[in-house]
């Protein structure tokens, strides 16, 4: 491995980045060099190698054994999207080759929360359909989702009849009213006891969690969501453009 050059990021970072290139080269299960020489290789401290190393470990790409070394994992599952599209998890999944299923599905219907009701242009307390559900890909959870709708687009009996793993899914298929754009806000967050359980990660572990409103073409709200990633499964990106 060549030294490396110092940037602008931190120096874990930039070892981490030198160790992923590495790990390119390697097959599932293959042993890393160990600490003292990958560190001599990379020109930087032990320290620093261990922080890059706890990095890895903790998404999945190795794994650590006490005693014996760091063993290579694998490739990982990665779902990659863009924010610029609206589309559901599962067509993800499904353009990049993933399998996507649904577990722990709960349709009910609830009273809107303050929260609901203004993302929703509803009164506190008016009727709405909840749909939550873990998201489960290649056999492991990797979001845990939220939706809320007014009644008035969709009772709990229709969304039962006619929901496949997505509610963007659902609505579009219904076509009545059509989902045109969504106003999203995508945020770390810390995971509580009861999700880190529904998710199988440890609390504390962070999060992303987006929330969104999807609307029609004439601006009116018909479904407001909170979509909690694994950020290890999950990689958001944007297109930006030079103005004019």
């Amino acid at each position: 491995m060549k030294k490396i050059k110092s940037d602008s990021r931190p120096l874990y970072r930039q070892a981490e980045q030198a160790l992923t290139e590495l790990l390119q080269t390697y097959s599932p299960g293959d042993q890393l060099p160990p600490e003292p020489a990958l560190a001599q290789s990379l020109g930087i401290s032990r320290a620093t190698l261990r922080e890059a190393m706890r990095n890895l470990a903790e998404k999945g790409v190795v794994t650590r054994r006490q005693g014996r070394g760091t063993f290579f994992n694998g490739p990982r599952l990665r779902i990659d999207s863009g924010l610029e599209a609206l589309v559901s998890v599962d067509a993800l999944a499904q353009s990049q080759g993933l399998q996507c299923s649904t577990t722990d599905l709960e349709i009910t219907a609830e009273a809107a929360d303050p929260d609901v009701a203004a993302a929703l242009r509803l009164a506190p307390g008016d009727a709405v359909t909840a749909v939550r559900r873990i998201k489960v890909a290649e056999g492991r959870p990797v979001a845990y989702m939220v939706d809320v709708l007014p009644r008035s687009i969709a009772t709990v009996e229709e969304v039962r009849a006619g929901f496949a793993g997505s509610v963007l899914d659902f609505l579009l298929a219904r076509g009545r009213p059509v989902p045109s754009h969504a106003a999203a806000n995508i945020v770390p967050l810390k995971a509580g006891r009861e999700l880190a359980g529904r998710l199988g990660v440890s609390a504390g572990t962070v999060l992303l969690l987006l929330e969104e409103v999807v609307s029609t073409r004439d601006n009116i709200p018909i479904n407001y969501s909170r979509n909690f990633f694994v950020p290890q499964y999950f990689q958001f990106h944007l297109l930006r453009r030079i103005p004019g």
